[in-house]
């Protein structure tokens, strides 16, 4: 075990686990207020991250997480994860590349999904931790090869989880390739902001400057077309509780929100907000990226148990991945995700929790 001096503290410790012929590595960063976000070398993932209460009453889970350490391994549910190379959907699980048909590994029916079977969130990450004036982080890195479930080039990625005093935890990506690739990556952890024992997500308040969805088929993937989310359930531009709208979805939502970006720049700004109207917490979250996937946690079907003990059951958790637009290698009117030799990846995406 490692600790810095005060202020900040840095804690590591191993998972065993028969399923793994290797240990997972799991590292707690702590900043002065007592917020507290625990990261895995298995797929560089998000397992905890703990809010201080106030007037020194109990801490607040905010993430879900599995009570069986095996599950962590298999996590059907993507707790946490790095997803990529490419996150969210390509359909058919191919696309065209400078003339050239790139078939990739189905996961998801005929489609891929966050990368394939052995995409980066099932892989163990190398780990470098550190302190500095702005902070204590993690550093995960990783090398993709070339062919690694269907994509081209080899890829070197690089991921730092930044926690500061400012009660922000910063996601800093970059990535090289040695030939032309897509490269999409987001993290899937599962919120809530008001406690990982309450119920549901559903009167949580979210907000999104977003005045268009993708819209898409009955497989999830995207048919090309932009459409206003006015008088529609995906409307969240002036805030509303998650549950208000959500029953005339089928399933609830798994959308991608185009965020409001003028001149489409890659700038870092506001582009949700996540309140509890109880408690107050809220999460507000900054990136560079293009839009969020809002998902609202509807296949969490109960049969896995939160380390609360209560069951993983649906709209326990919403994810909300920041990343480019899905199926984008298969849309030329979607702004590429291409990534050309040597050309360097970068993505920043800042969780800022408030009120706590």
């Amino acid at each position: 075990m490692t600790k810095t001096s005060s202020p900040f503290a840095i804690t590591t410790k191993q998972l065993i686990t028969p399923a793994l012929a290797a240990p997972i590595e799991i590292v707690t960063l702590t900043n002065r207020h007592g917020v507290t976000v625990s990261l895995s070398n298995l797929g560089a993932s998000i397992m905890s991250v703990v809010l201080p209460e106030k007037e020194g009453s109990v801490a607040t889970e905010i993430v879900l997480n599995y009570k069986n350490t095996n599950d962590w391994v298999t996590n059907p549910y993507y707790f946490g994860v790095t997803a990529g190379r490419v996150a969210n959907r390509i359909g058919d699980a191919c696309f065209e590349l400078n003339g050239k048909n790139i078939k990739l590994t189905a996961n998801e029916g005929c489609n891929q999904l966050h990368g394939g079977f052995g995409g980066l969130s099932t892989c163990f990450w190398n780990v470098e931790t550190l302190q500095d004036a702005n902070g204590i982080a993690v550093i995960f890195r990783y090398h993709s090869p070339d062919g690694d479930q269907g994509f081209p080039g080899n890829l070197d990625i690089e991921l730092e989880y930044r926690l500061n005093d400012e009660n922000e935890l910063a996601l800093n990506y970059r990535a090289v390739t040695d030939q032309a690739t897509p490269i999409c990556l987001t993290n899937h952890a599962y919120w809530n902001i008001a406690g990982t024992e309450t119920e549901d997500v559903l009167g949580l308040v979210l907000e999104m400057p977003a005045d268009h969805i993708l819209d898409l088929d009955s497989e999830q993937i995207p048919t090309g077309e932009i459409i206003p989310v006015a008088e529609r359930a995906f409307d969240f531009r002036q805030g509303k509780a998650v549950g208000t709208d959500i029953q005339q979805l089928a399933n609830g939502y798994d959308h991608y929100f185009v965020i409001n970006r003028p001149d489409h720049n890659k700038d870092l700004m506001p582009v949700a907000k996540l309140t509890d109207p109880v408690s107050g917490r809220a999460m507000e979250i900054l990136s560079t990226e293009a839009g969020i996937q809002f998902y609202s946690g509807n296949f969490l079907d109960g049969s896995y148990i939160g380390s609360n003990d209560q069951k993983l059951s649906k709209f326990k958790g919403l994810c909300l991945e920041t990343h480019g637009y899905p199926d984008a290698v298969n849309h030329s009117n979607f702004p590429s995700v291409i990534v050309e030799k040597d050309t360097v990846y970068q993505q920043t995406t800042i969780h800022r929790f408030l009120n706590i």
